[in-house]
């Protein structure tokens, strides 16, 4: 199988179109990202920032306010690349160039590549994730207000006996800032809505898989891949257990250092000695965090540029990369001329944040 297989029609918007119009169409084409075009590709913009940001005008508000920068990958680069720096960004869809056009991949469809052995033995039980779950009393506005403080993008609802009753994601919140809904919640004359005052069972998605604990972990993969979809949820006895997304899926494929995976992507370009070194670099990091904090994962993509220095045309790298803690999520981006020095940049970035984040934690 190839890339340009399960390539799909990229979901385009222009800059100046509004926020409300483009919350909408992604909510009734079920797209968590929108490229932003204008004879070139400009930009991504998500659904997670469009649902956080909780713009108090959306349907003034050009698009191209929470455009972000996005590596177009070839349709040649290596699948690997691509998942990892999904990881990096958490974005469900990328874009890819093929003969001059832009198309998109999304997760699910990456799940095909991945070779079943990996699969193995393994059951939901062994790569689901505890998660913070809402309640069906909780109003929206105190959901939403978890989501954007923690970071997180989706949200399982339990009701008062711990049975799954929806989940709430920035698909489902979609919904605020459409007119339409607006409207059906209250909102007259221009009054804004009253989160507060909403029922979290409004914005619920029901159309989610559920698996048992015991389910073969490759039958949840191939249902995932098959249903477009990225969230499984796990289930016994009626009651929730624990939740299975693409990114748990992923992590099954980096190297292993101890309990914490690792994922480095765009280097292949470059000589084993530095892969190597660069190899190093992290794991030193990483065994300096385990002494003060539980790290579940790091994904690191480099991206190089050609520039001309002087006389001599040089090479730009560029690294971006997620740590994920129980202290929480650190992003962290940089660039150097060297690819060893641009990963060194990176890590001293990463490392300084998680210590102010156990200072703040601290309280001094």
């Amino acid at each position: 199988m190839k890339l340009e297989d399960v390539i799909e029609n990229a979901f385009m918007v222009k800059p100046e179109e509004v926020l409300s119009q483009v919350a909408s169409r992604m909510a009734n084409e079920k797209k968590y990202e929108a490229f932003v075009f204008d004879k070139e590709l400009k930009g991504i913009v998500t659904l997670d920032d469009i649902v956080k940001k909780r713009v108090s005008e959306p349907q003034k508000m050009k698009i191209s306010y929470l455009m972000k920068p996005v590596t177009v990958f070839s349709v040649e680069a290596p699948v690997e690349d691509i998942m990892n720096y999904m990881l990096v960004s958490e974005h469900r869809s990328l874009p890819i160039e093929k003969d001059g056009k832009i198309y998109a991949i999304t997760k699910p469809k990456l799940l095909k590549f991945i070779k079943d052995e990996i699969f193995t033995g393994k059951k939901a039980i062994d790569v689901m994730q505890k998660s913070y779950c809402a309640s069906t009393n909780d109003t929206i506005s105190t959901v939403a207000t978890v989501m954007r403080d923690t970071g997180v993008n989706r949200i399982p609802v339990v009701d008062e006996e711990g049975r799954f009753a929806g989940l709430v994601d920035s698909l489902s919140l979609a919904g605020m800032l459409v007119g339409r809904e607006r409207s059906q919640f209250g909102e007259r004359d221009g009054e804004k809505v009253k989160l507060g005052n909403v029922g979290v069972g409004t914005f619920l998605r029901t159309d989610i898989l559920k698996v048992s604990p015991e389910t073969d972990l490759k039958e949840i993969v191939k249902k995932i891949s098959n249903e477009d979809s990225c969230t499984a949820i796990v289930e016994e006895n009626g009651k929730l257990m624990g939740m299975i997304t693409i990114k748990d899926i992923f992590k099954l494929i980096g190297k292993s250092l101890e309990t914490v995976y690792i994922r480095v992507s765009g280097l292949h370009d470059e000589d084993e000695f530095v892969r190597n070194k660069i190899d190093e670099m992290i794991e030193n990091t990483i065994n300096k965090l385990l002494k003060t904090v539980k790290v579940t994962y790091v994904a690191l993509h480099v991206d190089t540029h050609k520039k001309k220095a002087r006389k001599d045309e040089r090479m730009k790298y560029s690294v971006h990369g997620r740590l994920v803690t129980d202290k929480g999520n650190f992003y962290a981006s940089d660039y150097e001329w060297e690819p060893t020095k641009a990963v060194k940049v990176f890590l001293d970035r990463i490392e300084t944040e998680v210590h102010r984040q156990i200072e703040r934690t601290r309280g001094y």
